[in-house]
């Protein structure tokens, strides 16, 4: 894999476009694209329920779920000197919730796969959790098979954005008893990322890219700042102190890889 960047919310990575734009009978060149989601605890890999994870002050964590959405994903370009954005989809779901395994968490999961115009895109861009416009809709307004048919709270009239849930051991005696259930829902929580940058597209050449979801640095902050699960194992809100400090601490635990 090429590393591109960590990120910031509404920071910067790279990932040129170049060529002819038109195939051999005149339409618009495309390429196959396709975003892959990849999750990670620190540099080691993401499984659910196989794999217990050395947490802060000695405590121990194993997970059971991480899933979230992602709205209005769309490449970037310029166009006559404005930022203009090719769609991929307005809402995925992106869960973690079937990676038992070393080889499952490093295979990912499927995004979006669809072919792209063959442009110089200069970036991605996407919502972390459910835009406004899509989270002022019910699950009736879709099919089953939609991503947003689940994942409702009626109580704040809100999809909720993202699930954390595990075990841990808090007191060091080596068992995981300890449930842990965070549900983040709420506009307030809903933030714009950004990785701009050249991505390198041919016409007839598949592109993958792998956006990683880093579960360490979504608990524990840069400076060291950690989630102390020994407050609070549950929350299920858009206000808690949990929520706000999960749903401020993804933007930067994303980063992005061209496959």
């Amino acid at each position: 894999m090429k590393y591109i960047l960590s990120l910031f919310a509404l920071a910067t990575v790279l990932i040129g476009i170049g060529c002819d734009n038109s195939d051999d009978n005149g339409g618009p060149a495309t390429a196959e694209l396709t975003l892959m989601a990849t999750g990670t605890y620190g540099d080691d890999p993401l499984v659910m329920f196989e794999r217990t994870y050395d947490y802060e002050e000695n405590m121990k964590l194993q997970m059971q779920l991480l899933q979230g959405y992602l709205s209005d994903i769309a490449l970037v370009y310029v166009e006559d000197g404005t930022e203009r954005e090719e769609l991929l989809t307005d809402i995925a779901l992106v869960s973690f919730g079937d990676i038992y395994t070393d080889a499952d968490a490093e295979a990912g999961v499927e995004v979006v796969k669809m072919e792209v115009p063959v442009r110089n895109y200069t970036g991605l861009k996407f919502g972390l959790g459910v835009s406004p416009e899509l989270n002022a809709t019910i699950p009736p307004d879709y099919e089953l098979t939609h991503p947003l048919s689940q994942n409702y709270w009626e109580d704040a009239s809100s999809y909720i954005f993202f699930k954390i849930e595990g075990n841990a051991d808090l007191n060091e005696d080596g068992e995981l008893q300890e449930k842990l259930t965070y549900h983040i829902g709420g506009n307030n929580n809903f933030s714009t990322v950004q990785f701009n940058g050249a991505i390198d597209l041919e016409q007839g050449t598949p592109q993958a890219l792998a956006l990683n979801f880093d579960l360490r640095k979504i608990l524990i902050k840069g400076d060291g700042t950690f989630w102390d699960f020994r407050e609070a194992q549950f929350a299920h809100s858009t206000t808690s102190p949990a929520a706000v400090f999960m749903s401020e601490n993804f933007p930067t635990a994303l980063s992005l890889e061209t496959r």
